[in-house]
């Protein structure tokens, strides 16, 4: 072989490298591969984060077991694993590999976790939906969630997100932990919409005649365990 074609052949090698990452790929229900997968490209507002760590929801488990699938076409049809496969995982945190070139509040090394929530906003749409309009924009018309509903998750070796959709971890916290961020937060936001209902009973009333005084949970998962520090630490 000549030497300008095995040349040749190290700079494709090279270059496709740079180009695939390897990914745990979920090809069909209850299989998963781990294969060679295209890097995300980054655009001009994402950045490209590399995963540190990933944690598993009850969502991940039902979507590999057959149970959900929430990747669906234009007209709302599912769209099976073996027609597209999917990169679960939306409990997300890593570190910036890279930025794009409108990102000015985040830097190559920052260490993040990852809403993986897509809505008007983060997507840079010209007009919001009503949803977004007021505030609601998990229920975005246009929603979308990385790791949940065909687009790209966190069992991979990078991700792209808008870089809005990065969160900068302030403190020492690790990276497994920080995956607890994103199931903290629907806690969070489900007590404080509780908290802030209009009801005959109400978490923290100042009244201690119309004050909740006990709430049940069931199970004691991640989430259940979540909740009762939350109530305690926080609402309590």
């Amino acid at each position: 072989m000549h030497t300008s074609t095995i040349t040749h052949e190290r700079e494709v090698l090279a270059t496709n490298a740079t180009a695939t990452m390897r990914a745990s790929v979920l090809w069909d229900v209850a299989r998963l591969e781990v294969r060679d997968v295209l890097r995300p490209h980054v655009k001009p507002n994402d950045v490209l984060v590399r995963v540190s760590a990933v944690g598993l929801c009850g969502t991940d488990s039902h979507i590999f077991a057959g149970h959900a699938n929430y990747n669906t076409d234009e007209r709302g049809i599912t769209v099976p694993l073996s027609v597209q496969p999917q990169i679960l995982g939306h409990e997300i945190s890593g570190y910036v590999e890279e930025v794009g070139s409108e990102v000015f509040d985040l830097e190559i090394g920052d260490r993040v976790v990852i809403d993986q929530g897509l809505n008007c906003v983060s997507m840079r749409r010209p007009s919001l939906c009503e949803y977004c309009k007021t505030g609601e924009s998990h229920q975005c018309e246009f929603y979308g969630e990385h790791g949940i509903t065909g687009l790209q998750g966190g069992l991979a070796e990078f991700i792209t997100v808008p870089a809005v959709n990065a969160v900068k971890i302030r403190s020492t916290l690790d990276y497994s932990e920080a995956t607890f961020v994103e199931p903290l937060g629907c806690v969070i936001h489900s007590s404080d919409t509780i908290a802030r209902a209009n009801t005959r009973f109400a978490i923290g009333n100042g009244s201690s005649k119309q004050r909740v005084s006990s709430i049940l949970i069931c199970g004691a998962g991640p989430a259940g365990l979540l909740f009762v520090q939350y109530l305690r630490n926080v609402l309590g």
